[in-house]
């Protein structure tokens, strides 16, 4: 649900994630499957998110656009109980990104962030209880721009339906989340109509296949280097995920979003230009 911000309108890292997980076993008699979180304890899950995003700006009658792609390895663990909700362990294994302009190229790996971990609380439908830790994990990019893991994590976990839900069932979710970080306030709303298309065995493993229609708002007010940009637009998309029923955790998660709206630019002079963000994005399990 999954990072937008460039480096040379300072979007350079944003990628907007809309993510699902779910678990557990079959309800008697109904054909009905509860999905929850229950990650392993005793072996971490890793995963590879590789993410695109097109920037395509308007400067009265003049096209520029901007494209980044970025990675974010992790590994995932169950760190205990807190009371009902489930505290996991998240270990960054890798984080990069590289941006291409008219101006040039700029990125690359940010090494100093490699190996650290930050737990986060997590409720049994995927509601984040408490992400608290993922702040203080801060980097700089190659834009001179600070962020911190909130960016990356804040919509690794979507939220699950309440109830059993059956093949060909169908059910609405809202959402909203904000993203701080030094450089960046990001609102998004966002309402869904999800649909669990099958239960299917992929290499073996059952899994739950998930699609999700997406409509909502975003809402970012980013500050670099001394310009302040503001954006809004409404956003549609799609996403589709596959989750290990009985083992407690999403195999693959793929999403495509697209957002149409206008960019404000409060200095170092005033201006309002349309812009149109393209993202893509695949969160795979690594075997």
């Amino acid at each position: 649900m999954k990072k937008l911000i460039l480096s040379s309108l300072t979007f350079a890292g944003l990628v907007l994630l809309f993510s699902g997980i779910c678990i557990s076993g079959f309800s008697q008699g109904t054909g009905a499957v509860k999905l929850v979180y229950n990650y392993p304890a005793d072996k971490q899950i890793t995963y590879l998110t590789k993410s695109t995003m097109a920037q395509i700006m308007d400067f009265q009658g003049q096209t520029m656009q901007v494209d980044v792609k970025s990675a974010f390895g992790c590994s995932v663990k169950t760190a205990g109980k807190q009371e009902n909700n489930l505290k996991v362990e998240v270990r960054v294994d890798t984080l990069g990104q590289t941006t291409d302009s008219p101006m040039g190229g700029t990125g690359g790996a940010v090494q100093d962030v490699v190996g650290k971990t930050c737990n986060m609380i997590i409720s049994p439908e995927g509601k984040v209880v408490d992400m608290s830790e993922t702040a203080k994990i801060v980097y700089t990019n190659e834009g001179g721009s600070e962020s911190n893991l909130t960016q990356a994590l804040n919509d690794f976990f979507p939220v699950l339906p309440q109830k059993p839900v059956k093949a060909g069932e169908t059910w609405e979710s809202n959402d909203s989340s904000i993203v701080t970080s030094p450089s960046l306030k990001m609102k998004t709303f966002d309402n869904s109509v999800n649909k669990l298309e099958a239960i299917e065995i992929i290499d073996g493993i059952q899994c739950a296949r998930v699609s999700t229609n997406h409509t909502g708002t975003m809402i970012m007010t980013v500050n670099n280097q001394g310009m302040d940009i503001f954006i809004k637009g409404p956003f549609t998309g799609t996403s589709e995920y596959l989750f290990a029923i009985k083992e407690g955790y999403f195999i693959k998660l793929t999403s495509a979003i697209k957002m149409t709206g206008n960019m404000e630019i409060s200095s170092p002079e005033t201006m309002t230009v349309p812009i149109t963000l393209d993202m893509k994005s695949v969160n795979e399990m690594k075997k």
